[in-house]
């Protein structure tokens, strides 16, 4: 079982359903047709054969205005979140280049006043995840990304994968499907009201 202040977050495919807005996005602005299960990788769109220059600007919009671009969380995530907040700070890392609009984001869809239960490191690239996570005592990390899994191989981190299309090759990890799966994995010290 995981202890809860051992527990990191990914963000983007993790907690914020940011690939379906691309998806959205493209399909409306730009008249591309694109399925959530044809990402099989993470940068799905030189696979996909995707103008760069389009995705490159729907990638910026997503990571400047992720309130205004109307990012959902993953189902199940705000429970599990909130239930993990009343057992101290959350913990997010997150590649994102800044964290002023993410941080946002996450306040405004945990329903928070302010973000001091909030700790965000926005590290700019995956590999510096790494040093900013041992840094912060954590132990596990779920994350979408299965390159960045396979550089935490190597640290005392575990990686827990949450499962999307563009992570289904084989790999070692523990897989979660939902946010449900993962709160099964959790050391509740209490269990939440209304159960997970």
């Amino acid at each position: 079982m995981i202890p809860p202040h051992e527990l990191a977050f990914d963000i983007d495919g993790v907690f914020a359903d940011t690939f379906r807005v691309f998806i959205t996005t493209a399909q409306e602005e730009y008249g591309v047709q694109i399925a959530y299960e044809d990402m099989r990788e993470y940068e799905f769109w030189h696979d996909l054969g995707l103008d760069e220059g389009m995705c490159e600007g729907i990638i910026q919009r997503i990571l400047d205005f992720p309130v205004e671009m109307d990012i959902r969380p993953l189902q199940g995530a705000v429970r599990v979140l909130s239930a993990l907040l009343n057992l101290g700070p959350l913990v997010f890392v997150t590649a994102r280049p800044g964290k002023k609009a993410i941080l946002e984001w996450i306040k405004q869809h945990l329903g928070l006043r302010d973000t001091r239960s909030i700790r965000l490191e926005a590290t700019g690239t995956h590999r510096e995840k790494i040093p900013v996570l041992i840094k912060r005592g954590i132990h596990y990390f779920v994350e979408d990304r299965l390159e960045t899994c396979f550089l935490l191989e190597e640290t005392p981190i575990t990686p827990i994968v949450f499962e999307q299309p563009w992570n289904r090759k084989p790999h070692p990890f523990q897989r979660v499907r939902s946010w449900d799966e993962l709160s099964t994995l959790i050391r509740w010290h209490t269990p939440p009201a209304g159960g997970l």
